[in-house]
């Protein structure tokens, strides 16, 4: 579903501590220097150990990182002498211009966690061994101060705000990457700038960041600026963590400031009649086709299909604000989408819809196409049984549900070649209602192909689909023959209400007579008739239009349900 008006539908960091060697991700890290703690990261045997640590020595001058990688086999006397090493060629540098200066000898030694004089027999340990095997158990002394290992700890390896921030539309980051932990146990904390800023004039100079109050707004994995914060920076305080472990805080600071929003967006007069969740025994289903950002960045559809669009508002960082606004709005309990982004689903949708109580998945188009099909689900209503991912070009030569299908195009070498080249997904998945589980739900989701003059493929992309359905019902009809077994089809079908392809899905039927098989000069398809058992209707009719552009406006979107 593309509605025009939706199409109108980072930061200044400082380098941080315990920085990944091959990320080299910026940000800040709040740590406590008197904690005296080496962080060591080893994620697998091919890898270079990680050795990191803050070193601080007010009388030689010196607060400083350190980070080294070192092979995981190498002799812990050469690991330590680089330490020194490297702390002194710090200190040196640091105090080259002091008069008379001399730097002593800096002695770094692996003693036992006990904190005994027995220095560990250097010579018999490896990096691997004294760093990570038996960190836990060792503490490394450089001077007179001791330093805990830990090793591995949950990290953030790379976090970062997006490069549009609009008030009244949620905010989380735009990426953020966990080491040894998982984004979704991370906490949240969320600050908005005291002082507000010119949207082109905002500062990003270190002292700036470092001298600006703030003021807490909430917690959790996505906060939501108001009128009142158009002007100000906001910032997020991160901490990674897996169960009562902790990692280091970060912090990251907006690059740009909260900008204002529209007053009112369309869909929210849709959601007057969406405000609360339906019961337990009914569901809210939700297709969309959001445009793909690949869709949205040539001339022609930006001269051709959105020429009234202002580029600003064609670009994904602004779009998804408002697409997760409009989807959360809705309420509903199952979310079909098309044309997704797959960053976009990682980092923006699946995030924010599984905080709110969804589960979701992702399955891309065959070939090299970056966009496909997602799917989402209230936990509370629905409890998947089985899902898969169809590509119906590569399925069509080995199934032999479709050898009829497959027979007709081979008669055309023209239609044979173009149907194997359309990647086209059919996602099944089949759920079990939580609430009373003697009820199952089939859902086929899709996005058939988009060309004007192949209403032909589509048909026969269709029957396939609905061939697939029909056996999975089957299935589970033989399978659990005291439970009732329902179908529901959605997707962008790329057809109107006019249409072959519409009436072979109402009326179970296409007939070798229809013009749809002579649609395309030289792809004819001869003899071929198309039949299905699913007496369906559309659960929306046929509105107006779902599809609004310059050039085309009307319905190709349906959620068919039996």
């Amino acid at each position: 579903m593309k509605m025009i008006y939706q199409k109108r539908l980072l930061c200044q960091i400082k380098w941080g501590l315990f920085q990944r060697f091959r990320f080299m991700t910026k940000f800040s890290r709040i740590c406590d220097d008197s904690s005296k703690k080496v962080l060591v990261t080893h994620e697998s045997e091919t890898l270079p150990i990680g050795i990191s640590f803050w070193y601080r020595n007010d009388e030689l001058k010196l607060d400083q990182i350190f980070n080294l990688q070192r092979s995981p086999q190498e002799h812990l006397t050469d690991v330590l002498e680089k330490i020194s090493g490297k702390i002194q060629g710090a200190v040196y540098y640091k105090n080259r211009k002091r008069e008379n200066f001399v730097m002593d000898e800096l002695p770094v030694k692996m003693i036992s966690f006990n904190y005994d004089d027995n220095a560990c027999t250097q010579n018999d340990l490896t990096c691997h061994e004294a760093f990570v095997l038996n960190g836990s158990k060792h503490n490394l002394v450089i001077g007179e101060e001791h330093y805990c290992i830990d090793v591995n700890p949950p990290i953030v390896e790379v976090a970062e705000f997006p490069k549009v921030i609009v008030a009244g539309f949620l905010v989380n980051l735009k990426k953020l990457e966990v080491l040894f932990a998982n984004k979704e146990d991370c906490f949240f904390k969320w600050y908005k700038s005291v002082k507000r800023f010119d949207a082109d004039k905002v500062s990003r100079s270190k002292r700036i960041i470092e001298d600006l109050k703030w003021i807490e707004l909430g917690e959790g994995f996505t906060c939501t600026p108001t009128k009142e914060d158009v002007g100000r920076v906001l910032k997020v305080v991160v901490t990674p963590c897996v169960g009562e472990r902790r990692g280091e805080d970060i912090e990251v600071v907006s690059p740009v400031v909260v900008s204002a929003g529209p007053e009112e967006c369309p869909f929210q007069k849709r959601q007057q009649f969406t405000k609360e969740i339906v019961g337990d025994n009914s569901l809210r289903v939700i297709s969309y086709n959001i445009l793909a950002e690949v869709y949205t960045n040539s001339n022609y559809a930006r001269e051709e299909l959105f020429p009234s669009c202002p580029k600003h508002a064609l670009n994904m960082d602004y779009r998804k604000l408002l697409l997760i606004k409009e989807i959360i709005g809705y309420n509903g309990d199952l979310i079909c989408l098309q044309e997704v982004d797959e960053k976009v689903f990682l980092r923006d949708i699946r995030p924010i819809l599984m905080d709110r109580g969804f589960d979701g998945f992702y399955d891309a188009k065959g070939g090299e196409i970056t966009e496909g099909l997602a799917i989402f689900f209230r936990r509370s209503k629905l409890r998947m049984l089985e899902r898969r991912r169809v590509v119906l070009s590569e399925d069509l030569q080995n199934e032999v549900l479709f050898a009829d299908i497959w027979q007709n195009i081979q008669r055309s070498p023209d239609l044979l070649k173009n149907f194997l080249h359309v990647r086209t997904i059919l996602q099944v998945n089949v759920f079990e209602s939580v609430c009373d589980p003697s009820r199952l739900l089939v859902v086929g989701a899709t996005h058939l192909y988009f060309h004007p003059d192949a209403s032909h493929i589509r048909i026969l992309q269709a029957g396939m689909c609905l061939k697939i359905l029909q056996h999975v019902i089957t299935q589970y009809q033989m399978k659990h023959p005291d439970k009732e077994v329902s179908l529901l089809f959605c997707g962008d079908f790329n057809s109107t209400p006019e249409s072959a392809l519409y009436q072979f899905m109402t009326t179970q039927h296409v007939d070798s007579g229809n013009v749809v098989w002579k649609s395309k000069f030289g792809e004819c398809v001869e003899g071929m008739c198309l039949r299905h058992e699913l007496e369906l209707a559309s659960a929306c009719g046929c509105p107006p239009y779902t599809t609004y552009t310059s050039s085309f406006h009307g319905c190709l979107d349906y959620i068919f349900y039996q």
